[in-house]
């Protein structure tokens, strides 16, 4: 491609995007050089980001777009997940992206917090504006956010038509107007001419559909998932707590290299185990009851969601084999639906409660069989359209009796294919004769 300056710095220009290049005296920064730097975290490098970048650039059709990280980030606050994606920044705080498909030369801009030498102190090394920033980010302009309002009003003014591209999400009007809806707003105010135009379905239509090392990613996180299950089954006793248990399964994350669960992790045994989102795992866990595990390891960024129901002393009842086995009919059912065309609802739910009503436990599936899995454990995704190659989703019907003191639930993570399904998690035990034969052999162990 033909270089945009032909004297120094030196650019190159790459998928229509002004890319930073090393020069003699300034190269990637690594090692002690980057501290300070943000630059993208984990396997995936530049290029993914700024590949998923001009996708979307390309879908937006002309405009200007602003995509803002999260304003804190530790402790149970992720980073804003279509920034992440974006940019491959899992922890820059207070950041912007800017994206302006028409513009003649900045196509793309980085924003970041100006820096205060006394909060390095407390929170670590901020670098300075410059190539190696550039560099470590990979993008050819970076600025501080004290910018950002004047080259939001340049960027719209030069764009045909004059429009700021609203991204979403979409939200009741109840709730706080969306930070990207209220900056879209603000902008075009103060533009004669200018409008904000409506796109929520274009990220959620990208992020849907994974890509092999998106695929890879997440099925990383569902094998160190899985072998935690696998501990659970050999670890659990009766006279155990549910804490005790979800320590068993939070540690093997963490053995395996995962930094955090993708949720918050529900184990809930005995009458617990009917409560969908059960949190507070205090109970001990008692002889002839089943416990109910909803867990999911992270793997960079990426999710994984499983759900395992099993017998605390190693055996199913005779009514807990009825229940199971229902759920284990209606979760096939459902993944004989699984391919490109099918519809979440109408399709892949509809066939697994009808396998439930007509076992006769009608109201007791009162939750949906599937959600999209990436980013987030519940990711976006566009549900109202046929599924395509690419995309992952849950298949987690489940039958719930409190009065009974059980709740079973049975979910696995499923990769829709060009031909059809494959299920990420199908190495994880299923069947009632799976998981004893694995039981029995804990119990020896001990």
């Amino acid at each position: 491609m033909t270089a945009l300056f032909v004297s120094a710095p030196l650019w190159a220009q790459d998928m229509e995007v002004v890319v930073p290049h090393e020069t003699r005296d300034v190269k990637m920064p690594s090692g002690d050089a980057a501290r300070g730097i943000p630059m993208p975290d984990g396997s995936l490098d530049q290029e993914v980001f700024r590949a998923r970048r001009q996708r979307l650039m390309n879908a937006m059709d002309g405009g200007v777009a602003v995509i803002f990280a999260a304003e804190r980030i530790g402790g149970r606050s992720r980073q804003n997940m279509d920034f992440y994606y974006l940019t491959g920044l899992a922890y820059e705080e207070g950041a912007a992206l800017v994206l302006a498909p028409q513009a003649e030369t900045w196509k793309e801009y980085l924003f970041l917090k100006p820096v205060n030498p006394e909060s390095n102190i407390w929170d670590g090394e901020r670098a300075t504006l410059g190539r190696a920033m550039e560099l470590g980010t990979g993008f050819g302009k970076v600025y501080r956010t004290n910018r950002l309002p004047s080259v939001l009003a340049k960027t719209v003014r030069a764009s045909d038509p004059m429009e700021m591209v609203y991204l979403g999400p979409i939200v009741g009007y109840t709730s706080p107007v969306p930070h990207a809806l209220d900056v879209a707003r603000k902008v075009v105010a103060r533009i004669p001419g200018a409008s904000v135009r409506l796109a929520d379905r274009i990220l959620p239509e990208l992020r849907q559909t994974k890509d092999k090392s998106e695929i890879e990613l997440v099925q990383r996180a569902i094998n160190i998932t899985g072998q935690a299950l696998v501990n659970a089954m050999q670890a659990v006793k009766p006279g155990m707590t549910e804490y005790e248990l979800k320590l068993v399964i939070e540690n093997t994350f963490r053995a395996n290299g995962s930094r955090r669960p993708a949720f918050g992790s529900i184990v809930g045994s005995g009458p617990n185990g009917a409560i969908l989102h059960y949190r507070d795992d205090t109970r001990e866990m008692r002889d002839g009851e089943v416990v109910l595990c909803d867990v999911g390891a992270e793997w960079e960024q990426y999710a994984a969601d499983v759900t395992r129901t099993f017998p605390i002393n190693g055996r199913f009842s005779k009514r807990q084999r009825e229940v199971y086995n229902t759920v284990l009919r209606a979760h096939r059912a459902a993944l004989q639906q699984c391919k490109p065309g099918a519809l979440l609802r109408e399709d892949i739910h509809m066939a697994a409660v009808k396998v439930i009503e007509e076992a006769g436990f009608t109201d007791k599936f009162p939750h949906g069989t599937s959600h999209f899995l990436g980013l987030q454990v519940h990711d976006v995704g566009v549900s109202e359209v046929p599924l395509t190659p690419g995309t992952i989703i849950t298949i987690e019907p489940g039958i719930y009796l409190p009065d009974e003191n059980l709740g079973i639930r049975i979910e696995d993570d499923v990769l829709i294919t060009q031909s059809g399904y494959r299920i990420l998690s199908n190495h994880i035990p299923r069947t009632i004769e799976e998981i004893e034969a694995l039981m029995a052999k804990g119990s020896a162990k001990r």
